[in-house]
């Protein structure tokens, strides 16, 4: 199937407007671009039918994007016309993950490489959703499958998408961590923002699940986890930790590797009380999302439409289930256009999540298995005192019985 037949007689156009008018704003002041062999901005449609017949009329047609809503019909004179509103976009890229190994032999992105990767992802999309409730209230989230290298998180709670740009760089900044350029571990006010909130036996949990996957299993995936703690200047812990960073190379797998690097930190915890600092920033290194700032700071920014077919890839950026992330595998549950036979089935499942999932129910921790394959293992190892275990099932969503704080980026 081509682009355009897609964009012709499968694209949801009705569930789109229905989603980007969900606070009641008008789709005229909404502005739309046109990516094909030109690229087309301050497009303004009146209906899903219009919208759908400017797609189908535009020449070579592979995408849409969205952007803010205006006062009126959007316009290239934004001083007489500022954008006023946009939804709050957050994008995630596994590229940005300079650790992780998605690039084919050519120096391409692989998307079968990235696929393998699909639970850095998740664990970006969940904590992501967590800290967007406990920290501002959020609740309206919808995640979106890129389509081939990661994810795109939309906010459409009322008091987000009226956020200013300086405010959207202010969540940025919060999530962030906002202190610092460190490269190889995460930085100190990452590692606040996760105590803050109480994530750090869920960010353990995460970290697990990529090594379960094998995502440490190469020999310099190993070393490179060893490195990245820095230990090798301390002389006065020679003794104790040894060749750390031969010995995980030599180890069978990644959880083998993983297990011994645990145990030996632990037996310096004594000598070295910031030891579980460090190892925290190096697990949120890996785990925690890293936010592009330029995509959610600009109230003017475009944004790929959800349920856009990706170029490249030929797969259809299509909504996750708010309830298994983890359990998502794009290869298999992403529509393709390549596929020799259109698959209405993994379409029509995609299309059951096209909305903004909100309630006031705190979102519960992690797949059932996890804390299973778990059992044991590392998280009994970590140990550091807090890590006891993770949960064994998720239980029965708690209900608020608090009130909420009204976060100072919400405007009044």
């Amino acid at each position: 199937m081509e682009a355009n037949e897609y964009y012709r007689y499968q694209y949801p156009y009705d569930a789109l407007v229905e989603l980007l008018t969900c606070n009641g704003d008008e789709l005229a002041c909404l502005e739309f671009a046109l990516e094909g062999e030109v690229y087309k901005r301050f497009v303004s449609v009146t209906s899903a039918h219009e919208l759908k017949v400017a797609a189908c009329n535009f020449p070579g047609i592979r995408t849409i994007h969205f952007g803010a809503f205006y006062d009126r019909s959007p316009s290239k004179n934004m001083r007489n016309n500022p954008p006023r509103r946009r939804v709050l976009s957050f994008d995630i890229d596994l590229t940005d993950k300079e650790w992780l190994p998605v690039k084919d032999a050519a120096g391409e992105v692989s998307a079968e490489l990235c696929d393998k990767a699909w639970c850095v992802s998740a664990a970006s999309i969940d904590i992501l959703k967590r800290l967007l409730h406990v920290a501002f209230g959020y609740t309206k989230v919808l995640a979106v499958y890129s389509g081939r290298r990661g994810v795109h998180v939309h906010v459409f709670d009322d008091a987000a998408m009226s956020l200013s740009s300086e405010a959207r760089s202010a969540v940025v900044g919060y999530i962030n961590g906002n202190v610092g350029a460190e490269t190889e571990r995460a930085t100190l006010g990452v590692r606040l923002v996760m105590q803050m909130h109480n994530l750090k036996k869920l960010v353990y949990v995460w970290f697990n699940e990529m090594v379960m996957v094998g995502l440490f299993d190469t020999c310099s995936a190993r070393r490179d986890l060893v490195k990245r703690l820095d230990l090798s200047k301390y002389d006065f812990l020679d003794n104790e930790l040894g060749s750390l960073e031969d010995d995980a190379g030599d180890m069978e797998d990644g959880s083998a590797a993983w297990q011994h690097i645990v145990c030996k930190l632990n037996s310096v915890k004594k000598k070295a009380p910031w030891i579980s600092e460090r190892l925290d920033c190096l697990v949120l290194a890996y785990v925690w999302p890293k936010l592009d700032a330029n995509v959610t700071g600009d109230i003017a920014h475009l944004t790929k439409i959800p349920f856009a077919c990706h170029a490249k890839s030929g797969r259809v950026a299509c909504a996750v289930d708010p309830h298994g992330y983890w359990d998502f595998c794009p290869e298999l549950d992403a529509p393709s256009l390549r596929d020799d036979d259109w698959n209405e089935e993994a379409m029509a499942e995609a299309l059951r999540h096209f909305h903004p999932y909100g309630d006031e129910v705190v979102p519960e921790p992690v797949r059932e298995d996890v804390g299973e394959r778990e059992a044991g293992a590392v998280v009994a190892l970590m140990d550091m005192e807090d890590l006891a275990s993770a949960p064994r099932k998720p239980t029965t969503p708690r209900k608020l019985t608090w009130k909420r704080k009204r976060s100072p980026l919400m405007p009044p």
